[in-house]
């Protein structure tokens, strides 16, 4: 997908634009991604996984879930608050 919209871009811009996509995060684990982000200071307080279009997020959704799963391995606590608190394992 990465390598098609390079080339999108690639097409669609001047020869001298320089525009490269870098996804250097894309084969890491959520949890491992949790663990670099606090390494590198990163405010994982800002950061929304939610489906839903809420202040708080719902914690049932898929996304939640998978959030709340990536924390637990990462052994660190989600700093998101949320609607519904539900186990990571479940």
């Amino acid at each position: 997908y990465y390598r098609v919209f390079q080339e999108l871009i690639r097409a669609g811009t001047r020869p001298e634009t320089q525009i490269e996509i870098v996804t250097p995060v894309i084969t890491l684990k959520k949890s491992a991604i949790i663990r670099r982000g606090i390494e590198l200071g990163a405010p994982l307080h800002l950061t929304w996984s939610c489906y839903q279009n809420e202040d708080t997020a719902c914690g049932a959704c898929d996304s939640c879930l998978l959030r709340l799963r990536a924390f637990a391995e990462a052994g660190v606590p989600d700093p998101l608050p949320y609607r519904r608190t539900v186990s990571a394992g479940q």
